[in-house]
């Protein structure tokens, strides 16, 4: 679904409205999404529309991750991201959070906020994503001091 063109503050406040009214708790967008996946064990928004501090303007799409009890089928995921965005007014990218990488899960759970979870299960498996992340920090540490040394991604 392609976001109508929003010229003035109003019209970019009612669609900052209709949003944060369809992700409250008795919302249609996690009713959507638990009926599509009964599995649902945790849902998160994050990115642009969701932070304060970012630059979201009325283009800017709705960054939401499901987590389910295994993976979410991607081509579901892609057909409810389109009913999703017919219920907020502007295009939803809708990610499987198990199957995103350990930075994307990190970068989920520090700027995001979870709308909806089941605090015991969704709580290890968050715990899960920190360890993960700071074992690849750890891994990685030699190397990104090299990059920062070098002032480079590259070599010379």
């Amino acid at each position: 679904m392609k976001s109508p063109k929003l010229n003035n503050q109003t019209n970019e406040t009612a669609i900052d409205t209709q949003i944060k009214n369809a992700l409250a708790a008795d919302g249609p967008v996690l009713a959507a999404i638990r009926a599509a996946f009964p599995e649902t064990l945790a849902v998160y928004a994050f990115g642009s529309r969701i932070n304060a501090n970012a630059n979201a303007n009325a283009d800017s799409d709705l960054d939401l991750s499901v987590l389910v009890a295994g993976y979410a089928d991607p081509l579901r995921l892609w057909e409810l991201s389109g009913e999703l965005a017919d219920i907020v007014g502007c295009p939803v990218d809708l990610l499987d959070m198990r199957a995103a990488s350990t930075v994307m899960q990190y970068q989920i759970l520090q700027t995001g906020r979870r709308l909806w979870g089941s605090e015991l299960e969704v709580g290890l498996f968050e715990v899960y994503v920190l360890s993960e992340k700071t074992e690849l920090d750890t891994a990685r540490a030699g190397l990104l001091a090299d990059i920062q040394t070098r002032g480079s991604v590259y070599g010379r």
